[in-house]
């Protein structure tokens, strides 16, 4: 695949870099995403010999999906909104109205939120999730997951990632805490065997992101400097911050227990 990308992407990544000043490259990664899905589906038939991929990869049960995916989403938010909520209660940030432009920003935000939910669970939850449940343990396969998610995540200086060592954990946290939801079985087949989609993990994806993108850009909470930033997020992340360490342990147990209803990890 990096082989076939390179012609297309290397001159577009360049290109974007030179005009944006390094500021906006946004084609590149779409181009990149856009080869990786063309080049999926002959990829599982051919190595795995999986008849029907998307299935496979978790694209699949229609109105379960939706569903799984929008109650997620809403999770996704009300976990957000109660995470500020509780640093306004606590006085560690105060409220900023947002301006008129607010209406843009939800819009963008819902593209962002479903974009990027989606495509990041059918690499991490789908594709990559699938290869290390041939090798490994469900358990192993998970943790290996959550870090490479991590680590993708993560890549930036060492100065850097030393000051934001905490958002590390939070994003392990997170990426078990997705694949716990892409776990939660929406039905058994005739043995019994659970049956899941990727809707609940792109759902909950896409709810954080869309709610975080609210805060972020509307710049709604603005903190009052009351509690060191390690409390709230190094930097304005609420990843990098014990607080949203502590929410994310308890969004990875409601997944972890939605998952085990019928199944052990």
């Amino acid at each position: 695949m990096i082989l076939l990308a390179a012609p297309v992407v290397l001159p577009l990544y360049f290109w974007e870099y030179a005009t944006t000043a390094g500021q906006t490259v946004i084609g590149t990664p779409i181009a990149l995403f856009a080869i990786f899905l063309m080049c999926l589906p002959v990829w599982m038939r051919r190595v795995h010999a999986c008849g029907r991929p998307w299935q496979v990869l978790g694209l699949q049960g229609g109105g379960h999906w939706w569903r799984g995916w929008g109650m997620a989403f809403v999770a996704g938010i009300v976990g957000v909104a109660l995470l500020y909520g509780l640093q306004l209660l606590l006085g560690w940030a105060i409220w900023v109205p947002p301006d008129s432009a607010v209406g843009c920003y939800v819009f963008e935000g819902l593209l962002v939120g479903f974009g990027v939910g989606l495509a990041e669970e059918l690499i991490f939850r789908g594709w990559l999730l699938y290869e290390l449940e041939q090798d490994f343990t469900p358990t192993i396969a998970l943790w290996g997951n959550a870090i490479v998610f991590a680590i993708a995540h993560y890549l930036r200086p060492l100065s850097a990632i030393l000051a934001t060592w905490p958002q590390f954990v939070g994003l392990v946290l997170l990426g078990a805490a997705l694949v716990w939801a892409r776990r939660i079985p929406w039905r058994r087949d005739r043995r019994r065997s659970p049956i899941t989609t990727l809707g609940p993990a792109a759902g909950l994806h896409g709810g954080l992101v869309f709610a975080y993108y609210q805060v972020d850009v509307n710049d709604l909470v603005l903190s009052t400097e009351r509690v060191p930033e390690w409390m709230t997020g190094i930097g304005g992340n609420p990843l990098a911050g014990l607080l949203g360490v502590g929410f994310l342990m308890v969004i990875s147990g409601i997944t972890y227990a939605a998952s085990h209803r019928h199944q052990r990890v």
